[in-house]
């Protein structure tokens, strides 16, 4: 008796697990289900694959050991191994056949045909993949029809009775058997063909084709149900493996999941489904959409069907957002149900807020909040914030990481002696906001606002000296209280403030101190400033602001008068300007630029020179200059409006080119240049390649060169001036000399 082959050993029971690990992608505007790959992404991994193998083989090799237990109890079977090849339509995982209707299987032989045909029809209604249409209104159908159309009508008939009976699908099965002896004699079945179509009733179109072919041994009696029956099952594993692979999942005949309850959390959400028995579901997997009529994705892993209740979460989601579910089931086949129509579930948004918060003022340097904590589960801390201004713009200060936690103390930014760093005599204004794990917050409490202590005396008789260098130097009478350990200096561009402070003197009998700025800041040129200096003592309180007083940096140099320049020099320009009034100006610097708004520093003279000439430009190119005085500290003077230069540009183009043919060559004449210091023309011939052939001091030129009978000559021409620029060339011209004339040479 022969087998078939095996490719491994396979126990005798095995459960064969196959969970879609993909983007399922489900319209529900058109009930349509979108699966751009028909991979699964989990065939991707080594592990998975390994399931992927043993889903291909192992129904296969269950199928035929049961054939083989089967040819033990009865010699007159064989084992049967069907050879099958399933082609798909690119659309097959996009349409979703509601109901299938079976024609029964086309053959000469009527009792295998019914034979097959039941045995067809079982092992499809097992798979669960279609909702199929009873055989016997097929039959029905058919006899009420009473017609037997031939192989070319067959797939019209086919469409007519899917329409007529409201069925999406229709299945039409021919049968090729072919026998050792004659059919009367019921001889042995050396080999069974078939071939199977699934056929859109609405469209007309073969959605998939199987063919199977199934050879065996010699034997005495015909197939009997067992045998057709495994023929089939083995056929339409094989089918079914490849709808899966190809990403035809969706079955009508699966029930929808049983979802339980739905719960939106701290950006996640919580499906919980009563679970199918495993023989109906292996699996489930969670869809989802931003929108209701959007495109549903596969939002988690296939979750194993093997314990109640089975809970689906979907994360990293949006706080207090909307979101549209669907759930699917999945076979161990890899079939799954067409989902339903999809839920919302929303996710937590911010945490609830505090009803209010207190402060507590007249502190120095520091004020203390007072709250009630929050009772909301989802609140893990707080964070504060501070403003000098009711309205604000309010800075966070801190945040508390402490749902338990009811005060904070703000000493600002620094702490010195437990008194804090917060500005004396001061109106702040806070508020406080509840926050999540997330460190989403809640909206903010009702402002409230507290101040601080103040202050001693400020200092007297402050003077600013003018006119000094980017520098202004302080002079003041020092305060008399001996608690005081030093002053802090305040400076302002404006009269009436606001002043900052700028630095801390230290020491109560220091009285003066020299404002330069900051690194970044300097001060600035010929500008006012103004200062006040406050007393601080030793638990850092400070005074009130002293008298204002004020001085005037030193100015800039003035910008640079009667600059000129020369124009339509050979690649240079040459600038002159007049000398600063200023007494102190060691240096000038030249700027150039191609645009007048785009100049960068070319070139520093000493003082008192006035005069630079920047060479080596482009030929006819304009430039932009600026000239600026710098003093003996430095500073730079203002710019006047930039100015304009041009240096020579190359000759014009020669116009005006002609060529006559003489006795003596080809005679070419053109207009001379307006240029009144052109040293020669150059003369070209266009060609293959351009050749100059001469240079002319004129603008006429005899091109001598023996002719070439029936031949065009093009020509150019092109001036040079005395500083040897070349100018452009003129419009080509061309002259052909005549075949005749050649003849007559001859």
């Amino acid at each position: 008796m022969k087998s078939c082959p095996q490719p491994f050993e396979v126990p005798k029971r095995a459960t064969i697990w196959y969970f879609i690990d993909t983007t399922i992608f489900y319209d529900f505007r058109t009930s349509t289900p979108l699966l751009p790959d028909p991979m699964p992404r989990f065939l991707k991994h080594s592990l998975l694959w390994q399931q992927c193998i043993k889903l291909f083989y192992l129904p296969l090799l269950c199928a035929l050991l049961a054939g083989s237990a089967l040819a033990a109890e009865n010699d007159s079977a064989v084992p049967l191994c069907p050879a099958v090849t399933v082609t798909f339509s690119p659309t097959l995982r996009t349409t979703i056949f509601n109901k299938v209707a079976v024609l029964p299987f086309q053959t000469d032989d009527p009792q295998l045909a019914a034979e097959l045909s039941n045995s067809f029809y079982t092992a499809l209604a097992e798979t669960g993949k279609y909702e199929l249409i009873p055989a016997a209104t097929v039959t029905d159908w058919l006899e009420t029809n009473n017609n037997q159309p031939a192989e070319a009508d067959q797939r019209q008939q086919a469409i007519a009775l899917g329409r007529a009976l409201k069925a999406r699908g229709v299945i039409h099965m021919a049968l090729r058997p072919r026998r050792e002896n004659p059919i009367k004699n019921r001889g042995s079945i050396a080999c069974i063909a078939c071939n199977i179509q699934m056929i859109d009733a609405q469209t007309g179109k073969t959605y998939w084709t199987m063919s199977v072919e199934c050879k065996g041994e010699k034997q005495k009696s015909p197939l009997n149900r067992e045998q057709t029956l495994r023929i089939m099952e083995e056929s339409l594993q094989q089918l079914i493996r490849a709808m899966v692979a190809n990403g035809d999942v969706f079955s009508t005949r699966l029930p929808r999941p049983t979802v339980i309850s739905t719960r939106g959390e701290l950006r996640k959400i919580r499906v919980i489904l009563q679970p199918d028995p495993p023989y109906i579901y292996a699996a489930y997997q969670l869809l989802s959409a931003e929108e209701p009529g959007g495109v549903f994705t596969a939002r988690t892993a296939p979750v194993n069907n093997d314990h109640a209740p089975i809970i689906l979460e979907d994360t990293d989601l949006k706080d207090g957002k909307i979101y549209y579910y669907t759930v699917i089931g999945l076979t161990e086949e890899g079939l799954a149900n067409v989902p339903a129509p999809p839920f919302t579930v929303t996710t937590s948004g911010a945490p609830k807020a505090l009803d209010a918060l207190q402060a507590s003022g007249n502190n120095l340097r520091h004020i203390r909040l007072l709250w009630a904590p929050s009772q909301d589960p989802n609140v893990t801390g707080y964070t504060i914030y501070r403003s000098t201004a009711p309205d604000g713009p309010f800075e966070k200060i801190d945040d508390i990481d402490e749902r338990e936690q009811q005060s904070y103390t703000d000493y600002g930014t620094g702490r010195s002696n437990n008194y804090g760093s917060l500005a004396d005599d001061t109106l702040y204004f806070y508020t406080i906001r509840t926050k999540n794990s997330f460190d989403v917050e809640s909206k903010a409490t009702p402002v409230v606002s507290a101040r601080t202590k103040g202050t001693p005396l400020p200092p007297t008789e402050v003077q600013a000296i003018e006119k000094q260098a980017k520098k202004i130097p302080l002079f003041w009478t020092p305060g008399e209280d001996p608690d005081i350990k030093g002053y802090t200096i305040f400076r302002s561009e404006n009269e009436q403030g606001p002043f900052q402070q700028i630095n801390f003197v230290q020491g109560r009998a220091n009285q003066e101190y020299t404002d330069i700025g900051s690194w970044n800041t300097p001060l600035a040129n010929n500008t006012t400033y103004f200062y006040r200096i406050r007393s601080v003592n030793m638990v850092d309180l400070s005074s009130e602001d002293s008298d204002t007083a004020s001085a005037t940096t030193k100015p800039v140099p003035v910008a640079v008068h009667g600059v000129r320049v020369t124009n339509n020099l050979f690649r240079k320009v040459d600038l002159q300007w007049q000398p600063d009034p200023e007494n102190d100006i060691t240096s000038y610097e030249i700027f150039r630029g191609e645009t007048r708004d785009d100049l960068s520093r070319i070139a520093t003279v000493n003082a008192p020179t006035t005069s630079y000439q920047d060479s080596g430009l482009r030929d006819g190119s304009t430039y932009w200059y600026q000239v600026r005085a710098i003093d003996r500290d430095q500073l730079k003077g203002v710019f006047f409006s930039p100015i304009s230069a041009t240096t020579k540009p190359p000759p014009a183009a020669p116009v005006g080119l002609s060529a006559n043919l003489t006795p003596q060559g080809i005679m070419l004449q053109w207009k001379s240049n307006s240029e009144l210091d052109i040293n020669y023309y150059e003369i070209y011939t266009i060609g293959f390649m351009t050749t100059k052939v001469g240079e002319a001091p004129t603008p006429s030129f005899l091109y001598s060169d023996e002719l070439e009978p029936g031949s065009e000559y093009r020509f150019q021409v092109r001036a040079i001036d005395n500083d040897d620029l070349k100018g452009g060339f003129s419009q080509p011209v061309l002259i052909r000399i005549p075949a005749a004339e050649a003849t007559e040479k001859d």
